[in-house]
């Protein structure tokens, strides 16, 4: 619950700050470059970072149930 407590309030200070800094910026990388808002530009960095660690959480729970599956078989097959 304090989680869910934290990440609200990350969240809501994120809007509030996106929401104060509508100026257009331009955004370089690489080849690439954008015009845009930097209240879009906050918020899309934001829900990226929010994406690529769900997704980095998502792998250390699939190797973590892979590896506990394994042992578990293990087990089942020991003769001890």
């Amino acid at each position: 619950m304090l989680f869910l407590i934290v990440l609200s309030a990350v969240l809501l200070a994120v809007v509030v700050f996106a929401l104060q800094n509508a100026q257009a910026v331009t955004v370089r990388f690489l080849v690439w470059q954008v015009q845009s808002s930097l209240a879009v530009v906050t918020i899309a960095a934001t829900a990226a970072g929010v994406l690529i660690a769900a997704l980095f959480e998502s792998v250390r729970r699939l190797w973590g149930w892979k590896r506990d599956s394994g042992v578990a078989a293990q087990a089942r097959t020991d003769p001890d």
